[in-house]
């Protein structure tokens, strides 16, 4: 019998693993090397900085406003040919810039994987975990979004590497040779939900899958509850910070200190604190966990403001990586917890489209603040209200919804 459980349960574990695969190749490689690419393509070009980068501002305007959607699309389509579709449509794009002549190929190049980023990349991880994942939720999720962290540390070098060897349009092939070789088989070979045959993980108090499958409440219905806002603006608050993690390197330079000091302590602490905060939901009271990680995103972002030595600094990079943990794990958690499987995609699309919003916008704000002050404390000390005032905001809307309440909702 136990053989016959396990062996049902094995697809749910296969999930988790093609999960781990779309974190690590998507967000490790699609979003943490871009920045790789943006010098030797100005000189390539023969033109400044800001017109390289422009394609990542087009890039994350095309996932904002896809998101807006995005969650509806997921749960009309076939989940399994969608994710196919969307990483062979980012894989021959990004191919396709080890052609190209002109800038504008660049940006219509990025406005396409920006399109599907959000479905591929941003959403299907929660929703596919939320889909399989009864029990022991939080610790598949953190795990599977953890290994971003490694994707960057790995891929980074390598692609820099072949970069400096084969110059950037090598590199474009070999990014876009992984995706097609890695991204696109993993979820070809994805089942979207489980049904009969393959079980989720786990049971919610004996409640039928396909029962559990139409529990909890719409998205009309959300909008109504004050928990929403407060996710939202959570998700507002901190993506904003996420956004901002991009100029420590700056911070660190500015100060005088090597490029590498903190940005290592950033990426490891972004690891640990995505995985342990997802043991931390299944196990511990979930207020006390968004406090403990509300404080390390507080305490290290003032560390940057008031520490200016080599050790120190390392040390707050590394506990305010910690608290992105909040952002990245505990908010898609939480709004699987709050309002429960029926619309579940549609409902986090929303809610992560203000944080993309927000997260376009703070990279700019915050070189806008430097150029102001010649300081990033301010926007630093921005960081740390969002982190005191998002606990606030959860902590006095967040409340426990049993199974049964849940199911009466989906009833009504």
């Amino acid at each position: 019998m136990n053989k016959k459980q396990n062996s049902s349960h094995f697809f749910a574990w296969w999930v988790f693993i093609a999960s781990c695969l779309i974190s690590l190749v998507g967000f490790g490689l699609i979003v943490n090397t871009i920045g790789l690419f943006f010098e030797p393509i100005s000189k390539s070009f023969h033109v400044g900085r800001a017109s390289v980068a422009l394609m990542t501002t087009l890039q994350n305007a095309a996932a904002a406003i896809t998101l807006l959607f995005a969650g509806k699309i997921m749960t009309k389509l076939n989940l399994r040919w969608l994710l196919t579709f969307c990483f062979t449509a980012i894989g021959i794009s990004i191919l396709s810039l080890s052609v190209a002549q002109s800038l504008t190929h660049f940006y219509i190049a990025w406005i396409i994987i920006g399109i599907c980023q959000p479905i591929a990349i941003t959403l299907s991880i929660p929703v596919l975990l939320g889909n399989w994942f009864n029990e022991k939720l939080g610790t598949v999720m953190g795990i599977a979004l953890g290994v971003s962290a490694f994707g960057g540390t790995i891929f980074n070098p390598i692609i820099g590497d072949i970069i400096t060897n084969f110059g950037w349009r090598g590199g474009f092939i070999c990014e876009g040779l992984l995706i097609l070789g890695i991204l696109v088989p993993t979820a070809f070979f994805l089942r979207e939900k489980p049904n009969k045959k393959h079980h989720a993980y786990g049971k919610v108090k004996n409640i039928p899958e396909k029962v559990l499958e139409t529990t909890g409440i719409s998205l009309k219905a959300a909008l109504k509850t004050p928990v929403f806002y407060a996710l939202a603006f959570a998700m507002l608050a901190l993506q904003f910070v996420s956004g901002s993690v991009q100029h420590i390197s700056g911070h660190i330079t500015s100060q005088g200190l090597p490029l590498t000091i903190g940005v290592s302590g950033v990426m490891l602490g972004a690891a640990a604190g995505k995985i342990s905060i997802g043991f931390m939901l299944d196990r511990f009271n979930t207020r006390l966990t968004l406090l403990i990680y509300s404080l390390f995103g507080l305490l290290g972002w003032s560390g940057e403001i008031f520490f200016k030595t080599s050790l120190p600094l390392i040390a707050s990079a590394f506990i305010l990586g910690l608290g992105q943990g909040v952002c990245l794990v505990a908010l898609p958690y939480l709004i699987r917890e709050e309002f429960g499987a029926k619309d579940y995609s549609t409902i986090l699309s929303v809610i992560n489209m203000a944080g993309a919003f927000a997260m376009s916008a703070s990279v700019y704000l915050n070189g806008l603040l430097f150029d102001t002050t010649g300081s990033y404390n301010f926007g630093w000390a921005i960081n740390s209200a969002a982190f005191a005032l998002s606990f606030i905001a959860l902590f006095l809307t967040l409340k426990k919804q049993t199974t049964s309440q849940g199911l009466e909702e989906s009833i009504d």
